[in-house]
């Protein structure tokens, strides 16, 4: 039987918010969860975490999105919460640094400005998405129909969906864009919650 480890979620809203920290047992066997049943993330969940979630793109390009809890989320990440975290997990925690990256020009203006955080700190998990070889986008803080992710962190060495481990593959393979990532600074919400 695959080990199960205990993964709590780290990224918190900012004061005020609600942040789901329960634990959720998940195996180091992504195969498993396949057999499993999926776990839905309801509407309060979705808009009261900040959620890291994936797709692929029309060249086999893996983007990468957090959602603020200000976006909602594709159909696809919703409907299985598991799936999600096991996606999050492996690229945060065990997918390799394959090279370089840098800022899109326009991100901190599209931020509003590093000056807040830093921009160390506000750029961070971007650029370790970037450097795992990920399109690495942020959200709009604002709640309206203009909302967008915006692209932070661009890959210098760009990792295909076909380098994957097969089990991560399968898993992240099921988002799919009908877009190329590296075209698009600006992604509506409604587009990618079609996704």
């Amino acid at each position: 039987m695959p080990r199960r480890e205990t993964f709590r979620s780290t990224r918190t809203l900012g004061a005020g918010a609600l942040v789901d920290s329960a634990p959720r047992f998940i195996t180091n066997d992504a195969s498993v969860h396949l057999k499993m049943r999926a776990v839905i993330i309801d509407e309060q969940e979705e808009f009261t975490r900040d959620w890291d979630w994936y797709a692929v793109d029309q060249d086999g390009h893996i983007g990468h999105f957090t959602s603020a809890g200000m976006r909602a989320l594709p159909k696809s990440v919703k409907q299985d919460r598991e799936t999600t975290e096991i996606i999050a997990r492996y690229f945060f925690e065990q997918a390799p640094v394959v090279g370089k990256w840098s800022v899109r020009t326009e991100a901190e203006a599209d931020c509003g400005g590093w000056k807040e955080q830093g921009f160390e700190r506000h750029i961070r998990d971007f650029a370790l998405m970037a450097s795992k070889g990920l399109f690495s986008f942020d959200t709009d803080l604002i709640r309206t129909e203009k909302a967008r992710y915006y692209l932070v962190a661009i890959p210098e060495r760009i990792l295909l969906v076909s380098d994957l481990p097969p089990d991560i593959r399968e898993l992240t393979s099921r988002i799919r864009a009908p877009l190329r990532f590296i075209d698009c600074p600006y992604i509506r919400e409604p587009t990618t919650a079609a996704w």
